[in-house]
């Protein structure tokens, strides 16, 4: 039996059933060694033989980092309501990271002053990643003869016991987990689903939801557009990350340009005037003595006649200007060749230009 429960707990089984035999086997564990998501759940006030650490409301403030295949304790501070996955740090949306944990409900003492005993006095709330509830539903189906399949066999019968439950910490609440890896928990106090703690190991500002102020938020650009929270122009082509990703949901649609990439058509021109960094037009340093710094000042010069294509950088296709969407915008030849023979360019190395002319740019 012993052997059965030790399996059970270290797969964190998702139902009620699970949460009883946890909280049981405490004491029948003592001495138990234990590997990775196997700690049990114990109260605050109990000592467990696998590393325990404990933090308080205070630290969840500036953040802390719950270390692997440890047990930490910790507690939400007051006035606060914030999504497990945020507090834990956003780890649902990579879906790799395995966590389970438990929320007190509060209510244990006056349980015990009711006379409830053993299990009964346990109330609260198992909560689980997306990695570890994924990890349940895809290990070997065990046998009905043992508990794992009496176990299992209450999941196939309730569904819905599966979901994690304590989506939401409330203030003051008591929590315990178990990570496979390591997490940074705290609160978010500018609202940004970027956590105080991840935030300070990303660098970004903790009292400002947009650090870079480009119109996304730090947490959509770390989980969702994959962009820089610390950059406005994450791809350095001149184009705002908003301007680019209008709808913020992290893919180019037929309207957009990518965020991530300078020249996203792929025709040699950059997406915004061809000046920026990232931006792949031949360019050279030019350097100067500026009078009024008195110093010596290098800048960046395109080295041909053909530019970017969205040269006014306001991300729509105006007169004069080429679709950054659009290998050929207006059929027949390359963006870049068409430039080039328009602006009178000359072939290079580098360049060559068509043989055949090219028809009059449409007005728009």
């Amino acid at each position: 039996m012993r052997h059965y429960i030790v399996h059970a707990l270290k797969y964190a089984t998702l139902t009620l059933a699970a949460a009883v035999l946890v909280i049981a086997a405490a004491a029948l564990l003592k001495g138990t060694q234990t590997s990775s998501l196997s700690g049990r759940l114990v109260a605050p006030q109990q000592d467990t033989e696998t590393q325990t650490m404990h933090f308080s409301a205070d630290r969840a403030v500036d953040g802390f980092s719950i270390p692997a295949d440890v047990n930490v304790v910790f507690t939400v501070p007051n006035n606060v309501r914030i999504p497990r996955i945020t507090f834990l740090g956003g780890t649902d949306k990579d879906q790799t990271i395995r966590y389970w944990g438990y929320c007190y409900s509060g209510n244990e003492a006056a349980n015990r002053t009711a006379g409830k005993i053993g299990n009964a006095i346990y109330d609260g709330q198992f909560f689980y990643s997306l990695a570890e509830r994924k990890a349940q539903e895809e290990r070997p189906q065990p046998t009905d003869s043992g508990l794992l399949g009496i176990l299992n066999s209450r999941d196939q019968a309730s569904p819905q016991a599966r979901a994690s439950i304590a989506e939401i910490f409330h203030s003051g609440r008591t929590c315990y987990v178990m990570s496979s890896a390591e997490l940074p928990a705290a609160v978010d106090t500018d609202g940004d689903d970027l956590n105080n703690k991840r935030e300070q190991l990303v660098g970004t500002d903790r009292n400002n939801p947009d650090s870079d102020r480009d119109g996304i938020t730090d947490g959509s650009e770390i989980f969702v557009t994959k962009t820089n929270p610390l950059a406005s122009d994450t791809d350095n082509d001149g184009l705002d990350d908003r301007c680019e990703d209008k709808n913020t949901n992290g893919n180019t649609e037929q309207s957009e340009t990518s965020a991530l990439v300078a020249d996203t058509d792929r025709d040699g021109l950059c997406d915004g005037n061809g000046s920026g960094s990232g931006c792949p037009e031949e360019k050279e340093n030019v350097c100067f003595l500026d009078q009024l710094l008195g110093q010596r000042v290098c800048e960046s010069k395109l080295t041909t006649p053909v530019f970017g294509e969205d040269m006014n950088e306001d991300c729509e296709v105006g007169d004069g200007e080429t679709d950054p969407r659009k290998f050929n915008t207006f059929g027949g030849i390359n963006d870049w060749d068409y430039k080039w023979r328009l602006l009178g360019g000359l072939p290079n190395p580098g360049k060559v230009a068509p043989l055949f002319p090219i028809p009059d740019m449409p007005a728009r």
